[in-house]
């Protein structure tokens, strides 16, 4: 395969999921033209893979189909991230190591935590309107400060809480926490 068909290629699955998402809506190329602002003529080359639309342009036809970017790039089927290859934080002051396990889309994210005893994580801000985190426990007890409640936690035991103002975490126990964090955006 010859570097041209290679690049090719991506604009080519832009374009069919452009067009499949905008037969979907019952959409005609004038109507996405309307509403996205780029013209028809260059919207049936981007759909038949002849055009490569610019950042703003791929934006602005996402917005125009009423979707995100990312549904619209093709993704393999399984994205695997191996042992070892996590993005991996860790607070020297604290202790706390937080690993990031999984971002399938902009609005929902997997963690997993470890929290020595006595360790309290910083104060995190308030997310967006209707956000949720789901804690579930491994091991440990954990006390769970969120919207002027206080939950504690034991292995096997799982939360979801509102999240849209500050919250925080605790080890309260004696022994090190270890957690999955879900975040789920409205």
């Amino acid at each position: 395969m010859s570097l041209e068909t290679e690049a090719q290629e991506p604009d080519v699955r832009f374009g069919q999921a452009v067009r499949t998402r905008r037969t979907q809506l019952g959409v005609t190329l004038d109507q996405l033209a309307e509403t996205s602002g780029v013209s028809a003529a260059a919207l049936s080359r981007v759909e038949r893979g002849l055009l490569s639309p610019s950042l703003r342009n791929a934006m602005a036809i996402a917005r125009g189909l009423g979707c995100e970017l990312g549904e619209l790039v093709e993704r393999e089927n399984a994205q695997i991230v191996r042992a070892g290859e996590n993005l991996r934080f860790y607070d020297e002051a604290t202790g706390i190591e937080r690993l990031a396990l999984a971002r399938p889309s902009p609005d929902i994210e997997l963690l997993a935590y470890t929290v020595p005893p006595g360790a309290t994580s910083s104060r995190f801000a308030a997310h967006k309107p209707g956000t949720r985190e789901i804690f579930h426990i491994l091991s440990g007890r954990l006390e769970v400060h969120a919207t002027q409640e206080t939950v504690t936690l034991e292995a096997g035991d799982t939360v979801v809480l509102r999240v849209d103002s500050e919250h925080w975490f605790s080890n309260v126990g004696d022994e090190p926490v270890r957690l999955i964090l879900t975040i789920l955006g409205p």
